[in-house]
């Protein structure tokens, strides 16, 4: 399986489409990750802001 990278502007587009009502799981089916990298990128992208 081909491992997928995210850019950082996609990031925080996942990151905010979360924040404006889109569930974690709806998420992770739309860009093919698993909810533990979605929450690793949250903690990551709160704590540096």
């Amino acid at each position: 399986m081909k491992k997928l990278r995210y850019t950082e502007s996609q990031i925080v587009n996942i990151l905010k489409q979360n924040k404006s009502g889109v569930t974690v799981a709806e998420l992770c089916r739309e860009y093919g990750m698993n909810q533990a990298r979605f929450y690793q990128w949250r903690s990551c992208l709160w704590l540096s802001t």
